[in-house]
């Protein structure tokens, strides 16, 4: 006979594959605003040299500027480009005019300095300075005060022929009292000029708030042991009384008989 074929067994189903769980997405930050840095005004006495009062051609030297000193030369008042004036100094052969006020500056304290400025003849230099020890002098003495107590905030080429706002920053390395402004040229004609009006200064984060101490958090009293109270006495047990035996009333003896014994 012819053998019939084996009847093929139906594919054992593959098991369902197991699904992968899903990799959350990390959520999306919310955009933060940088604060800016507060900065401080420092005060600037007469910054825009308005006040005035008198119509000397070297008020810096005769005290007619509120605030402000001659420390070399003559310095004069000017146009100003702010408001109505400004102060202007020139400098040539390593000799010159300069002006200064009291302004604080804190060592390690950031500033921003802000002011207007003009110069001529490229050749200079412009110096705003921090400083001690200036001292008003005559208009007579035109050579730089020498100090050793000083510190340039900035210093740049004669590079402002048209006015112009300049804003830089610097850190005091000292403490010094003085704001202190000049050109310097060491060569000859033509001089070199500077013009500076309203200026500001401010305090990069300002002064810090003084901490508030924390108050000490008190410690629980430590309870004192009981004062024992002293023992009631107890009450007496009251003895009781022995009665006194009775005293016996005297009798009258009666005299015996004593009878003889012999010897």
């Amino acid at each position: 006979p012819t053998p019939s074929p084996p009847t093929p067994s139906p594919p054992t189903p593959a098991p369902p594959a197991t699904p992968e769980p899903p990799t959350p997405e990390p959520p999306t930050p919310e955009p933060t605003t940088a604060t800016p840095a507060t900065c401080t005004p420092i005060a600037v006495p007469n910054p825009s040299f308005e006040a005035y009062t008198g119509t000397s051609s070297n008020p810096f030297n005769l005290g007619q500027i509120p605030g402000w000193s001659s420390a070399s030369g003559s310095p004069s008042i000017f146009g100003g480009f702010h408001l109505a004036r400004s102060v202007w100094l020139w400098s040539y052969s390593s000799k010159g005019e300069s002006v200064f006020a009291a302004v604080p500056f804190a060592v390690g304290a950031t500033y921003e300095v802000t002011m207007w400025m003009q110069t001529s003849n490229p050749n200079g230099q412009v110096f705003v300075k921090a400083a001690n020890g200036l001292q008003p002098r005559s208009a007579t003495s035109t050579w730089f005060p020498s100090i050793a107590s000083q510190q340039t905030m900035f210093s740049s080429g004669m590079q402002y022929q048209q006015a112009q706002e300049i804003t830089f920053s610097f850190t005091a390395n000292d403490n010094y009292a003085q704001l202190w402004l000049h050109p310097y040229w060491t060569g000859g004609a033509p001089q070199a000029e500077m013009r500076v009006d309203n200026i500001r200064i401010c305090m990069v984060g300002g002064t810090p708030e003084p901490e508030t101490p924390e108050p000490p958090t008190p410690e629980p009293p430590t309870p004192s042991p009981p004062t024992p109270a002293p023992p009631t006495p107890a009450p007496p047990t009251p003895v009781p009384l022995t009665p006194e035996p009775p005293t016996p009333e005297p009798t009258t003896a009666t005299p015996g008989t004593c009878t003889p014994i012999a010897v």
